[in-house]
């Protein structure tokens, strides 16, 4: 194996030719091996040959794909086993707001619109990278079972069920309810959950956590107005919600394999 193949793999799928060769020459020089697809099929047939190679690093993604859009690369990423938690950044100059929540919602991590500059690219890629690192050691942490009312969260298993019933969540999703959990009731603001996700020299938008709090909140059954399990404190920040007359939180068994 040469340098360049062991080098870690990032996916970008884009239908204009011009912008993948600037991506694959800018990313090459940060220290990627850079694979490029120019339609969403060809974008699959892609990814089912990184999975077999079991390096891929990030996915850059176009949202208005041929054949199949971004969304769809999104959710395939998203089902597969072994690439599910790579972090996914979604390009695009669609100004539709529908399509970006709905990127979002489906999992991808962020959004960054065209036109956009090189150093700005540079810098979520870095931010990316700084993430997986930071999901690596949140892995080797404490690992446990934690039961609020109906709701159960296997944090070693990266499980969530409501009511015996299993829920899938994106990373991000996982790690808001996990982030939550941690702080054991406790009030945990904006700003500092979105340093948690994203890190500090990520300037994402604000409405992006908006949409995957929403997006986790209907997943766990939750209508507008009435919380059952995540509380917003208007100005501040969210909390856990106190389920009955027990704590919210109760561990219900140790670690997890």
């Amino acid at each position: 194996m040469n340098e360049q193949e062991s080098r870690p793999i990032v996916v970008v799928v884009d239908d204009e030719e011009d912008l993948l060769i600037l991506l694959k020459n800018l990313l090459e020089r940060e220290g990627y091996q850079v694979l490029t697809a120019r339609d969403g099929d060809e974008g699959i047939w892609l990814l089912r040959r990184v999975i077999a190679r079991g390096r891929l690093k990030f996915a850059i993604l176009d949202l208005m794909l041929p054949v199949r859009d971004g969304i769809d690369l999104v959710r395939f990423i998203r089902k597969q086993k072994e690439i599910r938690d790579v972090p996914i950044l979604v390009l695009s100059a669609v100004s539709d707001t529908d399509k970006r929540v709905l990127a979002l919602e489906e999992g991808a991590d962020d959004f960054l619109a065209k036109p956009f500059s090189t150093r700005e690219l540079v810098a979520r890629v870095h931010a990316l990278d700084r993430r997986v690192e930071q999901t690596r050691q949140e892995s080797t942490s404490p690992r446990g079972r934690f039961e609020m009312g109906a709701l159960l969260v296997d944090t070693g298993r990266h499980e969530v069920r409501v009511n015996g019933r299993e829920i899938r969540l994106t990373p991000i999703e996982f790690r808001i309810l996990a982030h939550l959990i941690s702080q054991g009731g406790f009030v945990i603001e904006r700003h500092a959950l979105m340093i948690a996700l994203w890190g500090e020299d990520w300037e994402v938008e604000e409405h992006n956590l908006n949409v995957h709090i929403w997006s986790l909140r209907k997943k766990l059954g939750e209508t507008p107005g009435e919380p059952k399990y995540i509380e917003t404190l208007r100005g501040t920040g969210y909390r856990l919600k106190d389920v009955g007359n027990e704590s919210s939180i109760r561990a219900v068994s140790g670690e997890t394999r």
